[in-house]
């Protein structure tokens, strides 16, 4: 996957090909991002889905034991967590992403 080196681009937070250099990975010659239409064609999102936070909170559940009462804090951690992984930098908290 080719990096993305738009500092400037206001969807770079949300973007995986921003969020996640690396060495020796290669860049785009040119930015991907229209400024006219306000989008991007390489665009490849880093806000992880309800699905896999759904999935990520139940493993947390079982390897905590189980409790009871405690299926928001397994969300948060399981989103943040998931998010911290994708180089997300925000961390605002949307139960229905």
């Amino acid at each position: 996957m080719l990096y993305c080196h738009g500092d400037a681009c206001p969807l770079r937070a949300d973007c995986y090909r921003h969020t996640q250099p690396s060495p020796g990975r290669d860049a785009f010659a040119a930015l991907p991002y229209d400024a006219a239409t306000g989008a991007c064609a390489q665009f490849y999102s880093n806000i992880p889905g309800e699905s896999l936070i759904r999935e990520t909170a139940y493993y947390i559940w079982l390897r905590k034991g189980r409790p009871e009462h405690s299926a928001d804090e397994d969300w948060r951690e399981a989103y943040q967590s998931l998010c911290r992984s994708s180089g997300r930098i925000t961390f605002a908290l949307v139960r229905g992403v």
